[in-house]
């Protein structure tokens, strides 16, 4: 049994981690965490996040205080239930990191597909704040020749 975290959008976008499912497995932007972020992009995960517990039916994925919440499927929970071989969307903060988070087997990992990788390198409002800025520029410069 192992746990595969896909990292589907912040600064390890694209990566995976495989890890042993015997232990908790610890979220965060702090280096001690199995699963770490970038200490100075990924604001939007806390330094210690979340907790990847095994319990005796299975799995749980708990947010240990996070200043952003933990969302699982587009909801914030405290803790959450992780079935074996069923993949499941993670997200550290609204906007912040996400993750494909799957627990299973060999063979379920092997027929695991693809993560669907957030192709967006910038933010997007970034675009629209751009044409304004230079909106804007362009006024002045036209209100000074005037």
């Amino acid at each position: 049994m192992r746990v595969v975290i896909d990292h589907v959008a912040g600064t390890r976008r694209g990566q995976r981690q495989e890890l042993p499912a015997q232990a908790r497995i610890r979220f965060g932007r702090h280096p001690d965490c199995e699963v770490s972020f970038d200490a100075h992009r990924d604001i939007d995960a806390s330094s210690r996040h979340a907790e990847l517990r095994p319990l005796d039916a299975g799995w749980v994925l708990v947010d240990v205080g996070s200043s952003n919440g933990t969302y699982v499927e587009g909801r914030r929970i405290t803790e959450a239930p992780v079935a074996v071989n069923a993949p499941i969307a993670v997200e550290f903060g609204p906007g912040g990191p996400r993750i494909r988070l799957f627990v299973g087997d060999d063979a379920a990992i092997e027929s695991l597909p693809p993560a669907q990788v957030d192709r967006r390198k910038i933010p997007p409002w970034l675009v629209p704040m751009g044409g304004a800025a230079v909106l804007v520029g362009l006024l002045g410069f036209l209100l000074t020749r005037c």
